[in-house]
């Protein structure tokens, strides 16, 4: 009689153990998925509507972490995990752009062990940014196919959010910019070089006009990276009305693809031209909701002037210069503080 009490108290136990844990983890559960779906529908426009690129990717270094603790209370952060890690690209990629303007200005001035090292600094940043773009991208696909039950690159989510379609087209490209960047970087992160075909065939599932012309751009561009990739296609056209697109849209980001693209090739005269335009749209204004991606698109083309400025001046662009060039005077010398006047 003892013993069958025993049991019976011991399995008593056990079974309101086992309901207690499990209530707990349904209400951490629920607290959870509460406090992402704030911050996905309430903290990120207003994000999206900054133009600081600095502070958005410096939050976005210092929180990833915190947010990708949602597991740990069985919340699904990835989401907007993928939006924050792309953030968090920016600012290794800019770590890197000042490494490789510091290792042409060494190589400018014959100065060996200089040039060395600052490759080698902007190699690691670019790893970091590879690691950062690619856990977006991984992040964006494994969670939109557990969600909306599709294979990435194969066939189309039937999205129901505007911010799921979103965190899709930055997830893609931001796995174009892991492979690229681990390239760049002597593949130190193993992204898988298939991954521009299979962005470039997912792409084909966003609306062009409404994301302001950059699925098509992204697409065009690997058609221009790919070895045959262009074959058939009008790539030019492409971004051309893409950019049309982003201009009256208010967001740039086709621009800034069709500068990669260039630039792939070497084809100084056509990023000059894609420079300038990006500058001088006539009637040009950022769109409000989405002021931080055309700000993010600003400082990548920038960036490629800083490179073009360095390379042959041995300075990055000069401020308010942004679409001038070190050659725009015939003759002259280069003078920073005359294109301020």
């Amino acid at each position: 009689m003892t013993a069958r009490i025993t049991r019976l108290l011991t399995t008593t136990a056990l079974a309101i153990s086992a309901l207690t844990m499990g209530g707990c983890a349904l209400i951490e559960s629920n607290v959870s998925s509460t406090t992402l779906s704030i911050i996905e529908d309430g903290f990120t426009p207003p994000t999206l509507k900054m133009g600081d690129v600095e502070m958005a990717c410096n939050f976005s270094v210092v929180n990833t972490p915190l947010v990708g603790a949602a597991r740990n209370f069985y919340g699904d952060p990835s989401l907007i995990e993928t939006v924050m890690l792309s953030s968090a690209g920016v600012c290794s990629e800019n770590q890197a752009m000042t490494d490789e303007m510091r290792y042409l200005r060494a190589s400018r001035d014959k100065r060996a062990d200089e040039a060395l090292d600052a490759r080698i600094a902007q190699k690691r940043h670019l790893t970091t940014a590879a690691h950062r773009q690619y856990a977006a991208f991984t992040r964006m696909r494994d969670k939109l196919e557990q969600k909306y039950f599709f294979k990435y690159g194969s066939n189309c989510p039937a999205f129901k959010r505007d911010f799921d379609e979103l965190v899709y087209l930055l997830g893609s490209v931001a796995g174009l910019q892991a492979m690229q960047n681990d390239i760049a970087a002597q593949q130190a992160v193993g992204v898988p070089t298939d991954t521009a075909p299979i962005v470039e065939r997912a792409l084909g599932c966003l609306d062009n006009n409404k994301w302001w012309g950059a699925p098509q751009a992204a697409r065009a561009t690997v058609w221009s990276i790919i070895p045959g990739g262009g074959e058939g296609k009008d790539i030019k056209g492409t971004f051309e009305a893409s950019m049309k697109l982003g201009e009256a849209k208010g967001v740039r980001l086709a621009h800034v693809m069709a500068a990669v693209a260039a630039q792939s090739t070497d084809d100084n005269a056509r990023l000059r031209e894609l420079i300038k335009r990006f500058s001088s749209a006539p009637g040009f204004t950022p769109n409000k909701d989405y002021r931080l991606i055309d700000a993010i698109a600003e400082s990548q083309i920038q960036n490629i002037s800083d490179r073009m400025w360095t390379q042959n001046a041995g300075t990055r662009t000069p401020i308010a210069a942004l679409g001038k060039f070190w050659d725009d005077k015939a003759g002259g010398d280069i003078d920073a503080d005359s294109f301020l006047k």
